[in-house]
């Protein structure tokens, strides 16, 4: 209470009206109350207070700190409420929620607050304040109420629930049927009510049709209905489509559901229509059957086929005996021709030096014939003993490393007589980011040579370019031959490729050589762990291009 406020005596100034000793029990019969009791003025102050109001509100100098703050907070809410809701003092104030605190104990406690208006004689108007503990009320209300929000919170899951299970349930293409112990209908989807219920406005044979069904399912059920019956039953139901009268072979399976007791508290039932299934199992049969005529159309397929394959065996033997006899004859044949081919070479040579006199002009053009058909005969024979070694295997490399650029102006200055002779431009091009290589230099200069030669050949006008450049995403070094010359169709740009082929193989074709180079180029390349690859258009050249790793091996 404010400062002001009045001791819990009679006033001084007051006139008795009674006997001391009416007093004195007056003021034992309102102690004795256990309902707080406060008799204030209208701004709150109290002018007497019964024990369980002084406990209240009052505390002496030996309280507690704690006692204290209590009672200075319990005086602040009631001087709050009374001046809150009071009118001039003409009407009752009436507080049911005054929340105060047991300075004793500490706890909480809710009272509902009744203030009559009072005035003694002489005394200016105030009132009469009684109040009721409710607390217990109060909890007993707010344990109702949490009771029935929970409640509500149940029924309306409850319904939520009930509401997913129906969707659930309707979005199955199956039916189900709940029923409870006794067999009576809680709950089914639209299948099911689809096989067991017409509508009032179907004809007869419908309404019949769904009454039979209903019957077998009934008498499907009895099995779990019976009591010490299983708790799960399966079973086959010969239904029919209440419509249209299309019989529905339908599997069901029952199941009671048993609550904490053990007792069954309902029974699903799920049906499957088993059409589909009979039908897919009659087209296995069929496929069987076909499976076992088929399984001996094989096996004698298979007979046939492993002797077509031993045939096939033998013959392969032959050929690649043959093969080993062509690569051995080739070769044996090869170092009996170049042998003599060598010495004419040489002797050739010889005379074009003059070692034997002056010759005349047309003497020398005929040496010089020699010479050249000579070195192309001699190139021939080096080609096809490539090739057989390449093909028995043994074909060595020699992994060195060595600088790309130097291996290009080696290519360059060896063909610069066949250039000497052409009017065509010819250059070369290394990009400053290829690596110093690991391979067989020579393997990758005879690849290199051989592209720049076709290129030289079937190039009339134009130019030559040679470039080389590095891939650092694949680590690859690609050398490239373009020219500007003939070109080559798609049709053949795998053919030139093979063994012996050109893409003029004629007798009269104008280029010649022996459809080994670049055969041999390929294969060399494949050795090396890389690859040729063209890209050409009739009239408009060819691009031969070598992609090879920067670091080579066998492959």
């Amino acid at each position: 209470m404010p400062s002001s406020t009045v001791p819990l005596t009679p006033s001084s100034a007051s006139s008795p009206s009674a006997t001391d000793q009416e007093r004195g029990l007056l003021r034992l019969l309102v102690d004795a109350v256990t309902d707080p009791i406060l008799y204030t003025h209208q701004e709150g102050h109290v002018l007497t207070a019964n024990a369980r109001a002084r406990q209240l509100f009052f505390a002496d100098e030996s309280a507690s700190e704690g006692h204290r703050r209590a009672v200075e907070l319990n005086q602040r809410v009631f001087h709050t409420a009374l001046q809150s809701s009071a009118t001039g003092g003409a009407s009752p104030v009436r507080r049911r929620d005054l929340a105060l605190v047991d300075p004793v104990e500490g706890t909480d406690l809710l009272f509902e607050l009744v203030c009559t208006p009072a005035q003694e004689p002489g005394s200016p108007p105030g009132y009469v304040c009684v109040l009721r503990n409710v607390t217990a009320l109060g909890r007993a209300t707010q344990a109702l109420g949490e009771s029935y929000r929970r409640l509500r919170a149940s029924e309306q899951e409850a319904r939520s629930e009930r509401l997913r299970l129906d969707l659930i349930l309707d979005s199955v293409a199956d039916p189900i049927i709940v029923t409870d112990p006794s067999g009576g209908t809680v709950l089914m989807n639209d299948p099911a009510e689809r096989l067991f219920y017409a509508p009032p406005d179907s004809g007869e044979a419908t309404r019949r049709r769904a009454h039979t069904n209903d019957a077998h399912f009934s008498s499907f059920l009895s099995h779990l209905l019976t009591p010490g019956g299983p708790k799960r039953w399966r079973g086959e139901l010969h239904l029919v489509e209440p419509a249209t009268g299309t019989p529905l072979p339908m599997e069901a399976t029952a199941s009671q559901v048993l609550a904490d007791n053990g007792e069954p508290t309902s029974i699903v039932t799920l049906l499957h229509d088993r059409t589909e299934a009979l039908e897919k199992a009659r087209l296995l049969e069929q496929v069987r059957s076909a499976s076992s005529e088929l399984e001996a159309k094989v096996h004698s397929a298979t007979a046939e086929l492993a002797e077509q394959n031993e045939k096939l065996r033998r013959q392969a033997l032959q050929v690649e005996q043959a093969s080993a006899a062509k690569s051995q004859f080739l070769a044996n044949m090869s170092h009996e021709f170049r042998t003599p081919l060598n010495a004419i070479l040489g002797y050739t040579s010889m005379l074009l030096q003059g070692v034997n006199g002056e010759m005349t002009p047309q003497q020398r053009r005929n040496l010089q014939r020699i010479d050249s058909n000579g070195r192309h005969l001699l190139q021939v024979i080096n080609e096809i003993l490539d090739i057989t070694r390449i093909e028995a295997g043994r074909m060595p490399l020699n992994l060195t490393d060595f600088q790309l650029p130097e291996l290009l102006q080696e290519v360059m200055a060896e063909m610069d007589p066949i250039i000497a002779r052409t009017k065509l431009t010819v250059g070369s091009h290394v990009t400053p980011d290829v690596p110093e290589l690991h391979g067989d230099r020579q393997k990758v200069k005879q690849i290199v040579l051989n592209l720049l030669s076709n290129a030289l050949k079937f190039t009339h006008e134009g130019s030559v370019q040679l470039s080389a450049a590095y891939d650092f995403a694949t680590s690859t070094v690609s050398i490239s031959v373009k020219d500007t010359g003939i070109g080559i169709a798609p049709e053949h740009q795998e053919k030139v490729f093979e063994d012996f082929q050109q893409v003029d193989s004629s007798p009269t074709r104008v280029y010649g050589g022996t459809g080994l180079g670049l055969s041999i180029c390929r294969r060399l390349a494949a050795m090396l762990g890389g690859r040729v690859t063209v890209q050409s258009a009739i009239g408009q050249g060819s691009t031969f291009t070598l992609h090879v790793p920067w670091r080579m091996r066998r492959s």
